[in-house]
């Protein structure tokens, strides 16, 4: 598949490859715009050559031009051979642009091995916007084609050129993908006196520097990179990747220049245009003044406030920078109730500043997102934006897009994240909090009674609190009652046949303040495995049933990195009926690591069978030099979750003798 790693199969067969690229698959028809490549399909890779893609990228190369008055044209060129697409992942590419991204031109084409060539027609090029349905996020566009009349084993070639007003929207450069890579580059050209900041990551390529008609032209160029291996829990694409990074030292906004020297500078500027969102409006007075009467604490006046947001404001999800930077009118926010989470925060700290709470927007990188490049002051490194409340020297965390979260507490994905905090004379860069495992909890009670026909009967209890909390709210809260049910229901089923509830109550689901709680009494007509005169039963009905799914790899690439830390309790208690005893009892499992723990304990208690299993992970980052002890440790857990209590039927004189 396409997400695998490719090797050449010889030196030779490499030695090929460059050289095609280098001398004879390309011949420039023109170096003007948009000219196309003449290709030698005779020369192009072949499937054996790259047996476990289904494409590979022969060229692709980018060319972004400063200009002095601090905009800029970017061009992509792209050929790629096709040698299958049944879900027409490649055969449709899509291209963002917004009001100060432009898209100047697109053109592609397909190319068959017998020569033949079919040219995408402009009418075939559709505009459509990301949000149509949200007026405030009109801008926030998409330009999508597909190429014309792919089919196996075919060559495609794409070109396209962008605009920018500003040079915040400047991208990193990707010399690696999750495909195969010939041959990269990039082309930089700027007026001789611009300044900027560079740098590769995870590979070491240095730019090819020359001065033509007062301008600077760097070229960095790269071929042969593997494609990325696709690893569960695996760092972001982006701090694994062989990248190239840029950031300005300074950049034109609304008609006007500021700094990006450091983060104090990019601090200064968000400040002046979030502040631009502010007209002083009674509207935003009154109801600041009408959530907070009667309160006489600070805190109950941000948390309601907060909540009030949460509740009334439907977050739209679009990544800062997709659409505009600059947050929306407040008085527009709270009349068409919605907004982005740059929107929201901002509504959120002109409430609190109605009531005397000062409050400050923070740009936050969030888990999935990438690293933050301390040195590298650019405001495309955050992804999303919340709120800090200074109190004790230290501050309170507020993110209002997130509706199921609690007042101060934040979602992992917002959890250990590099932050901003924008200021009016600057910025401090700081890390999130994170929670720990004790603050993540999972206790699932059983109480299961088993009939002498195999049927069974009982009731189960499930509580949850933090990031597993989250997790529930989530799935359930948008529900309707028969959803819930059929949920539930689902749930019974991946252990008792044809579970039917008798009652059921999902508890504090409308109450953010407290913990949810899920009950429900059921019966079942069977449970476990009849053979013959033996029943094999699960013991383990634990919310956490894909351990053995989680690592199948032997080895590994990248590093472990998990979401959140959190503890899974559950306990059953198995009241078997008299016509049984045991055959076989599992053995007591104890596993402690310094990245988890895992116990699996039975016990005897006259005619029950009482098993407790308790799952913890401590560690969110496990090197890849660890892997193999991790992989262990989930193995041996998985294992001991799919071992099974035996019981077999009495003999008549075992019964007799009761």
């Amino acid at each position: 598949m396409s997400d695998k790693d490719f090797k050449y199969s010889s030196p030779i067969l490499l030695l090929s490859i460059c050289l095609f690229l280098i001398i004879t698959l390309f011949s420039p028809v023109s170096t003007s715009l948009l000219a196309w490549e003449k290709i030698d399909f005779k020369k192009t890779p072949t499937q054996e050559m790259f047996s476990q893609s289904d494409v590979v990228i022969i060229k692709d190369e980018a060319k972004m031009e400063v200009k002095s008055n601090g905009e800029a044209n970017f061009t992509q060129h792209r050929i790629m051979k096709i040698f299958s697409d049944p879900d027409k992942r490649y055969s449709h590419q899509e291209i963002p642009f917004n009001n100060s991204v432009r898209v100047v031109k697109i053109k592609a084409r397909t190319i068959y091995p017998n020569g033949d060539q079919f040219f995408l027609d402009e009418d075939d090029v559709r505009e459509k916007s990301l949000l149509s349905e949200y007026i405030l996020y009109s801008d926030a566009k998409i330009k999508e084609f597909y190429f014309p009349r792919v089919d196996t084993n075919c060559v495609v070639e794409y070109e396209y050129r962008l605009h920018f007003r500003s040079l915040l929207y400047w991208g990193d450069w990707f010399f690696q993908t999750n495909l195969p890579m010939l041959y990269s580059s990039y082309t930089l050209i700027t007026p001789k006196d611009f300044d900027f900041k560079c740098k590769v990551l995870n590979d070491n390529i240095e730019p090819k520097i020359d001065f033509r008609k007062g301008k600077k032209i760097f070229v960095w160029e790269a071929s042969n990179k593997g494609a990325i291996k696709k690893e569960v829990f695996m760092p972001p694409v982006a701090d694994v990747a062989s990248r190239l990074v840029f950031s300005p030292l300074k950049f034109r906004f609304d008609g006007k220049t500021y700094s990006s020297k450091n983060w104090d500078g990019i601090a200064r500027w968000y400040w002046k245009i979030s502040q631009s969102s502010i007209i002083l409006s009674q509207e935003v007075n009154l109801l600041a003044s009408m959530l907070t009467s009667g309160l006489a604490s600070k805190e109950k006046m941000m948390k309601a406030i907060f909540d009030y947001i949460q509740e009334h404001i439907r977050y739209i999800s679009i990544a800062i920078g997709t659409g505009a930077f600059k947050p929306h009118l407040r008085t527009d926010v709270l009349e068409y109730g919605y907004g982005d989470c740059k929107d929201m925060t901002s509504l959120l700290i002109a409430l609190l500043e109605v009531v005397d709470i000062k409050a400050f927007p923070a740009l936050l990188s969030t888990k999935g997102h990438r690293s933050l490049l301390t040195d590298m002051p650019k405001v495309k490194q955050f992804d999303h934006v919340v709120v800090a409340v200074p109190s004790n020297g230290e501050y309170i965390w507020l993110d209002p897009a997130c509706r199921n979260c609690k007042f101060g507490r934040l979602p992992f994905e917002d959890q250990k994240a590099s932050a901003l905090v924008v200021k009016p004379n600057g910025g401090e860069l700081t890390i999130t909090p994170e929670t720990e495992e004790d603050e993540n909890v999972t206790n699932t009670f059983w109480e299961i009674k088993l009939n002498s026909d195999g049927s069974a009967s009982g009731n189960l209890i499930i509580q949850a609190t933090g990031q597993e909390e989250l997790a529930f709210r989530a799935s359930l809260t948008e529900l309707k009652p028969q959803r819930r049910r059929k949920a539930l229901t689902k749930f019974l089923s991946s252990w008792l046949v044809d579970p039917y509830l008798v009652g059921y109550d999902f508890k504090n689901f409308e109450e953010k303040d407290s913990n949810i709680f899920i009950q429900a009494s059921f019966v079942a007509g069977g449970f476990g495995v009849k053979d013959q005169e033996r029943l094999s039963l699960p013991v383990n009905l634990n919310t956490q049933n894909y351990l053995n799914l989680m690592f199948p790899q032997k080895q590994r690439d990248f590093p472990v990195i998990f979401d959140y830390k959190f503890i899974n309790v559950d306990e059953l208690t198995l009241q078997i009926p008299a016509e049984f005893e045991i055959a076989h009892l599992p053995s007591d499992v104890w596993l402690d690591e310094p990245f988890g723990l895992f116990e699996s304990i039975y016990k005897l208690e006259q005619d029950k069978i009482i098993h407790k299993r308790m799952f913890v992970r401590r560690k969110l980052l496990v090197p890849v030099d660890e892997y193999r002890k991790l992989k262990d440790f989930y193995d041996r857990a998985a294992e001991a979750d799919n071992q099974r209590v035996m019981l077999k039927r009495r003999s008549s004189t075992d019964e007799t003798k009761e």
